[in-house]
């Protein structure tokens, strides 16, 4: 079976991108970087060997696809805390950062410079990593490209993601319905 485009989990992917754009360009940023890392999640999810678990699939996806190819200099466990710290409590503070096995990351936007806020963390004392929302979501952008790429390659990966994708929530037009629906009635009449 081929991935195609008009496929619903690719439509749901790119409903997900455009969403997290948008918060972006409506300065939304903690529905954006919400949306972002449950996004990471999901695709990582897709690719979770047996008995994995969240942080170590997200870790492995983050490394072999958004990490090489974006701007972004910080470690697949940094973001993945920057992750838990975000979707759980709105912070840049995780147990991971708290425990000292990753930095907390915080984030610049719009026209602001990550060099001014890294100058500003300085000047406070602070030592979070700094870095820009766009890096962020365009890392993402080129890691989900690459992805793709290659589970389409690989007739096992792209079975699994096709099986693993055919249980996702997706919007389905309501005319499908209707039509299974009359076919039942005619056949039960």
């Amino acid at each position: 079976m081929s991935i195609e485009r008009e496929y619903p989990y690719f439509q749901a992917i790119e409903q997900l991108k455009a969403s997290i754009d948008d918060c972006a360009s409506k300065g939304r940023v903690l529905s954006c970087l919400t949306l972002l890392y449950s996004a990471i999640d999901v695709l990582a999810s897709l690719e979770r060997n047996p008995n994995e678990g969240t942080q170590s699939a997200f870790v492995r996806w983050v490394d072999a696809y958004m990490l090489p190819n974006s701007a972004l200099h910080i470690s697949s466990m940094d973001l993945y805390a920057a992750r838990c710290g975000i979707i759980h409590t709105f912070t840049a503070e995780s147990e991971l950062s708290r425990k000292g096995r990753a930095k907390k990351i915080v984030y610049a936007w719009g026209i602001a410079s990550v060099d001014s806020l890294r100058q500003a963390a300085h000047v406070l004392g602070r030592s979070e990593i700094s870095v820009h929302l766009k890096d962020l979501i365009d890392g993402f952008g080129i890691a989900v490209i690459n992805y793709i790429e290659d589970v389409v390659k690989d007739p096992d990966r792209r079975e699994r993601f096709v099986e693993a994708t055919s249980t996702w929530l997706v919007g389905i037009d309501s005319s499908a319905f209707d039509g299974l629906i009359a076919a039942y009635n005619a056949a039960n009449s």
